[in-house]
């Protein structure tokens, strides 16, 4: 599954480059890097994991008065408690939209979607699954905060889990 991850990510490149001939002077372009902490709740995968921890990054390029197309790449790590399953890894990589209210852009809501690359530590198996989320959040100068609705593809159902992310966003 490794060429369809690599795929996805020139098809995300491609997108970003025939937007980018498009649109308006004025902050077109933004990055940002959030740490962030997960809380399962979807009922067989809080059982299996308590938590998760990890970081995220990605970009955004304007689309709309206050729309921006993203990108973004992250890890996470879910604790298992339990010796006999282990924790696994999970590396997300997608494409979303960002959208900005307030005349300030103070807040925003965001949808993303794409692949999880899921790395089982006890079993050494790795698979890519369809990854989802939703959420919204608040940009205070540099510093944005927020929370998602956030999971992959788990066993015919979906993992599932809150994420409360914060960090810095540049923009030019």
């Amino acid at each position: 599954m490794k060429y369809g991850i690599r795929s996805l990510m020139v098809m995300a490149i491609l997108i970003i480059a025939g937007l980018c001939s498009g649109v308006q002077a004025q902050k077109i372009f933004f990055a940002f890097a959030h740490g962030q902490y997960a809380s399962p709740v979807q009922n067989s995968f809080k059982a299996d994991y308590n938590y998760g921890a990890g970081a995220e990054g990605g970009a955004g390029v304007k689309v709309g008065k206050k729309t921006f197309l993203t990108g973004t790449v992250g890890y996470m790590v879910f604790n298992s408690p339990s010796k006999d399953l282990g924790n696994i890894t999970y590396v997300p990589m997608k494409v979303g939209v960002r959208k900005y209210f307030l005349p300030t852009n103070l807040l925003f809501v965001h949808t993303d979607a794409g692949i999880g690359q899921i790395k089982d530590k006890t079993t050494s198996s790795t698979s890519s699954r369809f990854s989802a989320d939703v959420g919204g959040g608040v940009k205070l100068g540099p510093f944005e905060m927020g929370v998602a609705f956030d999971g992959f593809v788990r066993n015919g159902g979906f993992a599932s889990w809150v994420g409360f992310k914060a960090g810095w966003r540049f923009g030019i």
